[in-house]
C-alpha cells in the first residue's frame, strides 16, 4: 500500500514528522485506507478511491453536512488525484468502531448510558442536516412514501399474497388521513457500524446511503434495530416501533402513535427493496424478511 503514502505525500499531507506512517486497509465493497502515525491509536487520514458517481455523491454530501454538523462528522480534506485516479481524503477521528468497543461494555448501566448518547447524536445530526441545502422540501406525504417503498419491494422480486396487500392498503389509507410529515433527509444507514465512539464524543460516518428517503423515523428504526438492547429474534424486533425512544421521536415529528407502525412498515419495505439485494447485505436481508413476516402476522390478527 505504498501508493497511499505516495498519494498523501504528493497531496502535501505528509510532513517529515508523519513520513513514517503505517497504512491499514479495511476491505469492504469500497476499500478504506487508514494512515496512522507512530504516536496515535487512531488514524490521521482516511482515504477512499472515487470509483464512480455514487462515491463522488457521497463525498459531496459529506462536505455539505460538515459545514453545518462540524465535529459530528469527520473533517473532509478534499479530492486528490494520484496516478490518474481520484481519492477522497478526510481526517481520521478519535474513538473506536462498535466491533472493537462492544467487548468493553462491562455493565447494563454502561450500555444504557452509551445508548442514550447515541440517541442524542442522532437528534443532533438530524438537526444539523435540516439546516443544509440538502433539505429542500418542507413536507412529504407518508402514504405516498409507503406506496413507493411497496413498489420497490415488488420490483425486488418478492412474493406477495392477498393478506400482505390488504395490510399495505390499510396502512396507505390510514396514513393518507394523517397530516403531512416534515421531510427530514435520512442518513440511510444510521447504525452502530457507522459510528466512531469515544469517551466523550460520537462521530457519524459513511454517507453512501444518505437521502435514501426523507421519511422521518427511518434512521430511528435503523438505529433501534442495531442497538445492543435490541432483541435479535425477529418476533420481538418486529415490535421495535413500540419502544419509548421511537414513540417520543414520533411525537416530535407530529406522528400519531397509532400510525408509527406504518412508518416502520415503510422502513422494512424500503430496506427490502433494491437497497439490500446485493450479496453484501444478503444475511441482513434474510433477517429483515423474518422481521417483516412477524410484523405482518401481528398486524393480521
Amino acid at each position: 500500500m505504498l501508493f497511499i503514502k505516495q498519494l498523501l505525500s504528493s497531496s502535501g499531507l505528509l510532513d517529515s514528522k508523519k513520513a513514517d506512517c503505517s497504512i491499514a486497509c479495511i476491505s469492504t465493497s469500497r476499500p478504506i485506507y487508514l494512515a496512522f502515525d507512530q504516536k496515535s491509536d487512531y488514524p490521521m487520514y482516511v482515504v477512499r478511491k472515487i470509483d464512480g458517481a455514487p462515491a463522488l455523491k457521497s463525498h459531496n454530501i459529506h462536505t455539505q453536512i460538515y459545514k453545518h454538523a462540524g465535529i459530528l462528522v469527520p473533517q473532509p480534506l478534499g479530492l486528490y488525484t494520484y496516478a490518474g485516479e481520484e481519492y477522497d481524503i478526510q481526517h481520521g477521528v478519535r474513538g473506536l468502531p462498535w466491533f472493537q468497543l462492544k467487548s468493553r461494555l462491562r455493565s447494563e448501566e454502561e450500555r444504557t448510558q452509551l445508548e442514550s448518547r447515541i440517541w442524542e447524536t442522532l437528534k443532533s445530526f438530524q438537526a444539523a442536516i435540516s439546516q443544509t441545502e440538502i433539505n429542500k422540501s418542507s413536507n412529504l406525504k407518508p402514504h405516498e412514501e409507503l406506496r413507493n417503498a411497496y413498489e420497490g419491494y415488488q420490483k425486488a422480486g418478492e412474493n406477495l399474497n392477498s393478506s400482505f396487500q390488504a395490510i399495505v392498503e390499510k396502512a396507505i389509507i390510514e396514513l393518507s388521513q394523517e397530516p403531512g410529515s416534515p421531510a427530514v433527509p435520512q442518513h440511510g444507514d444510521f447504525c452502530l457500524n457507522n459510528l466512531i465512539i469515544d469517551s466523550d464524543h460520537i462521530t457519524v460516518i459513511d454517507f453512501e446511503d444518505f437521502g435514501i428517503t426523507s421519511m422521518p423515523l427511518y434512521d430511528h428504526f435503523t438505529l433501534a434495530l442495531s442497538l445492543p438492547s435490541s432483541p435479535t429474534d425477529p418476533v420481538n424486533s418486529a415490535d421495535i416501533f413500540t419502544t419509548p425512544p421511537i414513540i417520543a421521536a414520533g411525537q416530535v415529528f407530529g406522528i400519531s402513535k397509532d400510525v408509527v407502525c406504518w412508518h416502520f412498515l415503510h422502513h422494512l419495505l424500503l430496506r427490502l427493496g433494491p437497497w439490500s439485494t446485493g450479496e453484501k447485505r444478503k444475511p441482513y436481508r434474510a433477517w429483515l424478511k423474518k422481521v417483516l413476516n412477524c410484523f405482518l402476522t401481528e398486524q393480521d390478527k
